[in-house]
């Protein structure tokens, strides 16, 4: 016969158990500042290698949100093959993976979408013992909301006002705390810590995430007749992803004349991203640049209305007809 006092040992009325499902987060003023912390934690050296994929833009004014961090700490690069379509040459990975000094693999979740190779590439850089970073600056409502994403790594960066109207602030997370008690010292012991002087979940996080998912599908029914000129990178959404904008490839006319002509109307559109660092060689990385010359993002954010994506495509699609 089982009493209630026998019970009670196996399941708890409450849990009790803090280290489980334990994310451990740390505010600094922005994403690249909490990842230049994490090199610096990490004891990371120029001796030791960090992978990158092969897709990482830079701007005058911006600088590299992360290229940026391991430049100033001096640690050594290589970067990764990426697809036309913005996705992980897992072939190229794994040789990546197999030198001897790869001491971090950087996966990166561009416009929301985790890659559909990044499980596996976090499993063969796990079993080489090389710690996983997701960069999540496009996708924490993926993360948060749709739980699609950021559990693959041992750490993850995020960017507050990439995802909501900040402005500024990121977010260290780290995964395993219980392999990293080093790291979470050092990390919180920074003089880099900065408490976020906004509050993310004052905000209707799932609400938000609904109203951008929303106008994505809106988009991407109007977008339909536009598909010889502007072809969507993703066909759809899949399952938990909450995208952070809607990237195209403009194949016929010119990217360029597309984003100045949309933005002076009114459209804020982006290029994520039109000039990569010079460190990404167009001979040695051709399909990152090909890409880099033709993609466009679309804003779907939660400001954005349904009357206003029609404008924007009516617009699109007179441009295109020259």
């Amino acid at each position: 016969m089982v009493t209630e006092t026998d019970s009670m040992y196996d399941i708890e009325k409450t849990a009790v158990e803090y280290t489980r499902y334990w994310r451990p987060s740390f505010p600094f003023s922005s994403a690249r500042r909490a990842f230049q912390v994490l090199l610096e934690s990490l004891g990371m050296t120029s001796k030791d290698k960090i992978l990158l994929p092969a897709y990482i833009g830079w701007s005058p004014k911006e600088g590299s949100g992360v290229f940026d961090p391991i430049v100033l700490t001096g640690v050594s690069v290589d970067f990764y093959q990426m697809t036309r379509t913005l996705e992980i040459d897992i072939e190229d990975l794994e040789s990546k993976l197999n030198q001897p000094d790869v001491k971090v693999l950087v996966l990166i979740h561009y416009f929301g979408f985790p890659d559909k190779n990044a499980m596996l590439a976090a499993e063969l850089a796990g079993r080489r013992g090389i710690l996983v970073l997701e960069d999540e600056a496009h996708a924490m409502y993926s993360d948060w909301v749709g739980g699609c994403c950021g559990r693959w790594g041992d750490f993850c960066i995020l960017s507050l006002h990439k995802m909501l109207p900040f402005r500024d602030g990121g977010l260290l997370v780290i995964n395993h705390p219980v392999n990293q008690p080093v790291v979470i010292e050092r990390v919180g012991g920074s003089a880099c810590i900065a408490p976020l002087t906004e509050n993310p979940f004052e905000y209707d996080l799932a609400g938000i995430s609904a109203k951008r998912c929303e106008n994505y599908g809106i988009l991407e029914k109007l977008m339909v007749p536009l598909r010889e000129t502007f072809e969507p990178m993703r066909d759809e959404l899949p399952a938990g992803v909450v995208p952070q904008t809607f990237p195209i490839i403009v194949k016929k006319g010119s990217r360029d004349l597309l984003y100045h002509s949309l933005n002076a109307k009114g459209y804020g559109l982006v290029s994520l991203y039109h000039t990569l660092i010079p460190q990404i060689d167009s001979e040695k990385y051709p399909d990152s640049h090909w890409l880099s010359q033709r993609v466009c993002n679309l804003p779907i954010h939660q400001d954005v209305t349904a009357d206003a994506l029609e404008r924007m495509v009516t617009t699109m699609t007179k441009w295109a007809g020259g």
